[in-house]
Formats: structure tokens, C-alpha cells, sequence
């Protein structure tokens, strides 16, 4: 028998219990202190004061690591840093605090889906309510047109030029998640802990004047312009938030514009939309002051609009009424804009409709500055059951309405 059967086992080493669950033990806990009573009030103190900086000086959850190239304490970005990917269809951008971001061109199809059939059948649509042909259509998803180029300023922000795109190309601005190297699973990232995972986006310039789409829900805050001059019409821009200074412009249609939280129109900042803007998502409050405007060249709300990526559609009332165990009926109007908080528009600004609003102008909260709002009704009248005609209003404000 070889002699290393008789070594006897370490009775500090660990083994799982019967159903494979971990030992309750607290050496088994990465924390530093050794007795319950200082793991409690430590944890409580912690809890007490939710900021990362106790944690760190505490060791509590613990970086137990220490390699080269893995730091506790990352070191200082002084400005964003920028790598190009993809042969310049893409770039890696990562922030003054070390939020990382995929900025990035991809292709959109050059039809519409117009039913369900055509959608699980790919991307490829007959454009006729039938379904496309598999074999007649390529497998692989063509390679956007265009490239991207980022640029840092001083004040941490980037600036976006894109070259040579269509309106097949589209913008996107993505978070990039970190890899968790080997041996540091159990290691606290205190350098991710305070990242805002927030780009602010300082310029956008599309060159060749047409794009499909400009993308940053949820990552993108607008601090500067955004200019897309060709009358080509854009599906849709989406921000996380357009902050003072920000300003939108187009040459031709745009179908959705989504910001997700608050809109705020001020120093200098306006939206010029070159034609129709069929569907506007404000998260918050719509804000127009500092002698700033928002113009719209013809219409808005003349096409009603599907739901887009995590934003709502025209179809948004219908959505959102309760009719679970009920028997309603009630049908609700499309809406041209949702803004979830207040519409102010100050002295000195303006919310100018070239001709007509075509589908319900929807605030939750309320319209501060409606005489600074102009714009022809263009709903048509509706006939009720006993025959009476009424002319429902362009804008239905939850909130009131005040001069």
C-alpha cells in the first residue's frame, strides 16, 4: 500500500454537507473581523453609511488579491481614452471613472417587417404580408457602411463624428462589461464600485448627412449638438437625458425622438426638427427656457409609431389601461408625445408646430407657458353614440393647463 494512504485528514479541512450546501461557519466569510459581535456592528455601520469609501478603508468586503495589473485603487483617467475596434466601425471608449462603453456601427435592413410571419422568418421582409424566401435571402448580416470616430474633450465628455453612412446605418451607444480575470472572483472591485456608467456626449456629427438610427437610452447624456442634415428620415435618436446645451437638428423626418429622463432645453440648447416628429417619450419633465425653442417643421404625430428597443409607442394609453377582469371596451387614442412629468416653457422660449398635431399631445403633470405653445389642431371630430359631435383637445394635460 503506497505510503501516502496512511497520512491521516486534516480535520480543518473543509467539506460540504450532504446535500452539497456550504458549512455555516464564519471562517468561511471574507470579512476581517473575528468575532460575531464586531461582524454585526461592522456590517450594521456599513449598512448605515451605503458609500463605497467605509467599505474600502474597512476591507469590508475584501480585495484578497494582489497582481500585477490588478489594482485595488485604479489609477487617476485624466481624460477618456479611446481605442478603435472593428477597423473604425467601432471604438471602445473608457471615461474619466472608468466606465467603459462600445460605441458603434451596425446594419439595419433595408425593408420594413409588416407582420409577425415575417419577423420570425429574419429580417429579410417580402414587404406584402407574405413570407420571404430563406434560401433567396443571404445568411450572414451585411457589414454596417460607415466608420466612427470619437474624440475627448477637457471636461470628460467625448464628441462623435460618423463618416460615410446611410440610412442602413445605425449609431449605437453600448455599455462594455469588464472581464473578471482568473483567481479574482472573490475579490471586491472597488474601482467599478463608483462608476457612473454615464457617457456624456458633447457632439454629434453625421458627415454624410443620413443615418437610420442614433442609440443611448439608458448610457448617453446630451450636452452638446447633434446634427444630421440630410431630409433622408431618422427612425429614431434615443438619450438617456439632453442636459443644457444640448440641441438636436435635422433635415428631414424624425419618427421617435426618446429621452429618458429629464429634457432640459437651456443655454442655448433647442431641438429643429427639419419636417414631421411623429412620436415623442419624455421620462420626466420637458423643460424649454433661456430663450431656447423646439421646432417642429410640419407635423406631429402624423404616423403612428411601434414601441422601440425599451420605449413606448403611440399605442401607449391603450397599454397602460387597467382592463385585467373587466369588460371595458373603452378604446384609447395614439398619442404624438408622452411626457411622463411637466411640460415648462418659460418666457422667452417657444414649442412651435409648423401645421398641425395629429394625434394626442399626452402630459401626465402639467403645461406651464401654453400661450408659448403654437401649433393648428388637427384632430379630427369625433361623433359619439348620440350623435353629437365634439372636437377633442390637441394636448390633455393630467396636470392642468396654465397660461
Amino acid at each position: 500500500m503506497p505510503a501516502s494512504s496512511n497520512r491521516r485528514p486534516s480535520r480543518h479541512s473543509f467539506r460540504p454537507t450532504a446535500d452539497a450546501r456550504l458549512e455555516q461557519r464564519m471562517v468561511l466569510s471574507s470579512a476581517s473581523p473575528v468575532t460575531l459581535h464586531q461582524y454585526l456592528t461592522l456590517s450594521s455601520k456599513l449598512l448605515n453609511n451605503p458609500s463605497v469609501r467605509p467599505a474600502r478603508i474597512a476591507g469590508f468586503p475584501a480585495f484578497t488579491k494582489d497582481a500585477p495589473g490588478i489594482r485595488e485603487h485604479p489609477r487617476t483617467i485624466y481624460a477618456p481614452a479611446i481605442q478603435t475596434a472593428r477597423g473604425g466601425q467601432a471604438v471602445n471608449v473608457v471615461t474619466n471613472d472608468g466606465s467603459r462603453f462600445r460605441i458603434q456601427l451596425s446594419y439595419v435592413s433595408n425593408t420594413q417587417q409588416v407582420s409577425a410571419v415575417e419577423g420570425a422568418n429574419g429580417a429579410y421582409a417580402a414587404g406584402s404580408g407574405q413570407t420571404a424566401l430563406g434560401l433567396a435571402q443571404p445568411t450572414e448580416t451585411p457589414q454596417p457602411q460607415g466608420t466612427v470616430r470619437v474624440y475627448p474633450r477637457p471636461d470628460g465628455s467625448v464628441g462623435i463624428i460618423v463618416d460615410g453612412s446611410t440610412a442602413n446605418t445605425e449609431l449605437t451607444i453600448n455599455p462594455l462589461p469588464r472581464a473578471i480575470k482568473k483567481g479574482f472572483a472573490h475579490s471586491f472591485a472597488y474601482g467599478q464600485a463608483e462608476q457612473s456608467r454615464v457617457l456624456d456626449v458633447s457632439s454629434i456629427t453625421i458627415n454624410s448627412g443620413n443615418i437610420a438610427s442614433i442609440l443611448g437610452f439608458h448610457t448617453a447624456d446630451l450636452t452638446g449638438p447633434v446634427v444630421v442634415s440630410g431630409t433622408q428620415a431618422i427612425d429614431r435618436m434615443a438619450f438617456r437625458s439632453i442636459k443644457a446645451g444640448g440641441s438636436i437638428t435635422t433635415g428631414g423626418d424624425l419618427n421617435t425622438l426618446d429621452v429618458l429622463n429629464d429634457a432640459d432645453l437651456a443655454n442655448g440648447g433647442f431641438v429643429s426638427i427639419g419636417r414631421d416628429l411623429n412620436l415623442l417619450n419624455v421620462g420626466g419633465t420637458l423643460s424649454i427656457q433661456d430663450g431656447s425653442a423646439f421646432n417642429v417643421g410640419r407635423d406631429v404625430g402624423l404616423v403612428v409609431q411601434p414601441p422601440k428597443g425599451t420605449g413606448t409607442g403611440s399605442n401607449v394609453l391603450s397599454l397602460n389601461y387597467p382592463i385585467v377582469g373587466t369588460q371595458s371596451t373603452k378604446q384609447f387614442p395614439p398619442v404624438s408625445a408622452y411626457i411622463q412629468g411637466d411640460m415648462i416653457i418659460t418666457p422667452g422660449g417657444a414649442f412651435n408646430v409648423g401645421r398641425m398635431i395629429d394625434s394626442q399631445f399626452q402630459v401626465n403633470g402639467a403645461v406651464f407657458g401654453n400661450s408659448r405653445f403654437h401649433y393648428v389642431n388637427g384632430l379630427p371630430p369625433i361623433q359619439l353614440q348620440d350623435g353629437t359631435v365634439v372636437q377633442p383637445p390637441a394636448v390633455v394635460a393630467q396636470g392642468g393647463i396654465i397660461p
